[in-house]
């Protein structure tokens, strides 16, 4: 866990250690804190009830359309490396969250300019990002935007 000191140093925001133990600061973060401190969410917000709470924050966190593109490929990518590890070499598990987390990180650093949800909530992500997947399969993506008026609609995947 980052001190306090550090993720001060890389924020504009003040926090304070009882915030900062709510949210499981990565080692990997200070990075991206200091890359693009303006987006940082409060970590007050990260304090979530439920999932439903975490879905609309999660929806929130992928506000542009290129970002929920890199995510489908990224789950997309762990799927068809899960089908390989059962069908050909068990090794294949060991790249899923590689490239999985690797192709989704991508575009909230260099897409969407924020951290990504998963630094705070890693189960909670993970199910976000399966019914992200899931819901941008059949379509309903944009529909549940438009539901939780998280932003205009575009045109959907």
């Amino acid at each position: 866990m980052l001190s306090l000191s550090l993720v001060s140093k890389f924020t504009s925001k003040t926090v304070s250690s009882r915030q900062l133990s709510r949210f499981r600061v990565f080692p990997f973060t200070a990075f991206v804190l200091n890359h693009c401190p303006d987006r940082v969410s409060s970590f007050e917000d990260m304090n979530f009830r439920n999932m439903e709470e975490f879905w609309a924050f999660y929806v929130s966190q992928h506000s542009k359309q290129s970002t929920r593109r890199w995510h489908f490929v990224g789950t997309l990518t762990s799927i068809v490396f899960l089908l390989c590890s059962v069908l050909f070499n068990w090794w294949f598990l060991v790249l899923m969250p590689i490239f999985g987390y690797g192709i989704a990180w991508y575009s909230h650093f260099f897409v969407e300019g924020n951290i990504p949800a998963s630094f705070g909530h890693p189960f909670w992500s993970l199910l976000c990002d399966y019914k992200m997947f899931g819901l941008m399969l059949t379509g309903q993506m944009d529909k549940e935007i438009k539901r939780l008026g998280k932003r205009p609609v575009l045109q959907g995947f």
